[in-house]
């Protein structure tokens, strides 16, 4: 097999283990044995259990975070840079399923892992950009200014970050779909109050 192919076998079956046992009960020879190889073999590709989380992370991140500036530069009005948004963490989410799924059960490791790689700064990309729409929202008077911009923001980020747990992207009910409702049922009790 192909170095690159094994390597991301390698992270495949790993993030696959590490979402149904955990990191720490997960040990490398499992691994080895999902991937068909014995455990000394993995670490030509990856020098330790840690190495593998980082890297899963690390693609994850890196993803999240070029798609986000890519949002952020077409300069949206607040409502739609946060539907957008939504709609990015819902749709990384399905595609890097095991990261997200390792990092709701194993938050702090994962944070932890972040700040070893160097990676915390570009991941905190994605929360500026976040409440740069939301501040920008009240700010123009979009938002209401009688509640507190982060109780929004931290309602909807959970709200977005647990619905992968619940929601399959299908025919009938796309990410897209789940995205447009998630920001009409936030924003619009956001909305300043008329009459």
């Amino acid at each position: 097999m192909d170095p690159h192919e094994r390597r991301r076998q390698i992270l495949d079956r790993s993030a696959q283990l590490f979402a149904t046992k955990g990191i720490a009960a997960t040990t490398i020879r499992e691994i080895a044995d999902e991937v068909g190889v014995y455990s000394g073999a993995l670490y030509h590709y990856f020098p330790s259990k840690e190495a593998i989380v980082t890297e899963l992370i690390r693609e994850y991140i890196e993803d999240l975070s070029a798609r986000c500036r890519e949002i952020t530069s077409r300069t949206l009005p607040p409502v739609e840079r946060i539907e957008a948004l939504v709609l990015l963490a819902l749709t990384t989410s399905e595609n890097y399923r095991g990261a997200t799924t390792i990092w709701q059960r194993e938050g702090e490791y994962m944070r932890d892992r972040l700040v070893e790689a160097d990676l915390a700064e570009i991941a905190d990309e994605v929360e500026k950009a976040w409440r740069e729409a939301i501040a920008e929202g009240v700010t123009g008077g979009i938002f209401r200014d009688d509640i507190d911009p982060e109780v929004f923001y931290q309602l909807i980020r959970d709200a977005v970050w647990q619905a992968p747990r619940w929601h399959r992207p299908s025919a009938q009910r796309s990410n897209a779909d789940l995205a447009r409702d998630i920001t009409r049922i936030f924003v619009d009790g956001f909305r300043p109050r008329t009459g």
